[in-house]
């Protein structure tokens, strides 16, 4: 029974490590689909707001945070403006370590503040960028997501998208709006999260556990000795891996 247990988790070990493949497309095409879904037009893809987003990324891996404001000081805004785009209200949603652009689009739809950002009727463009690299101490991938309406001419521009991988299994995100209005508010929310394929993850490796722990008891019982020092290693160490799949598989937005 313990072999089948070790075979399982060799299966299952890609899901653990939440080996993921998506690009900036995927955001943005998931994202105008539940506007679609609610009623609102979809958002036209402008190339300004793309070039803000990447800024974004990049200054969050240079200055090494994980927040929408820098501890330079530069806020979301402070990145479109630099980009040259003229915004009348804009919007910042924020992803890291997800496993899929799926994941990503369902657990800011499970946030009411990231909810209002993707179905906010005054927004019209968007711009996403997602990017790989070490933030924080550890290796993983950030999508950052940003909506803008404009008194510009709007430009809208096919984006290939070019797809990222990444190796972690934690995920997290952030979402914060502004509007440059009498009633402007901004915004901020955490909760907890699961991406269900992670949640299969967890629920496998917790029956493998608890398979192995049954099957302790059985040949204790059975043999009628006590337990040794070698089953007592084996069970912490399943234990462990249990407890390390858990903090791999939940994650926040805020």
């Amino acid at each position: 029974m313990a072999g089948a247990g070790i075979y399982l988790v060799r299966l299952i070990s890609p899901a653990i490590l939440g080996t993921a493949t998506f690009s900036a497309r995927e955001i943005v095409e998931l994202t105008n689909k539940k506007r679609l879904e609610n009623n609102l037009p979809p958002l036209a893809q402008n190339p300004l707001l793309f070039q803000a987003a990447q800024a974004k990324a990049a200054n969050m891996f240079a200055e090494d945070y994980w927040a929408h404001f820098a501890p330079s000081g530069k806020s979301p805004w402070f990145f479109i403006s630099a980009s040259g785009y003229k915004y009348l209200y804009a919007g910042e949603n924020l992803a890291r370590d997800f496993t899929n652009a799926d994941a990503i689009v369902d657990a800011w739809m499970g946030s009411s503040t990231h909810r209002s950002n993707m179905l906010d009727k005054n927004f019209k463009e968007i711009g996403v960028a997602v990017a790989d690299g070490k933030l924080t101490g550890r290796e993983g991938i950030l999508v950052v997501q940003m909506f803008g309406a404009s008194n510009q001419p709007s430009v809208a521009k096919a984006l290939e998208g070019e797809q990222l991988t990444t190796d972690k299994g934690q995920l997290a995100g952030e979402s914060q709006q502004i509007a440059l209005a009498p009633s402007a508010t901004a915004t901020v929310l955490a909760s907890r999260q699961f991406a269900i394929s992670k949640g299969i993850t967890l629920v496998l490796v917790g029956f493998i556990f608890a398979l192995f722990v049954l099957e302790t008891i059985v040949l204790v019982r059975r043999a009628r000795q006590h337990l040794g020092g070698g089953v007592l290693a084996h069970v912490a160490i399943l234990g462990f891996l249990l407890l390390a799949v858990w903090y791999s598989v939940s994650g926040a937005i805020v």
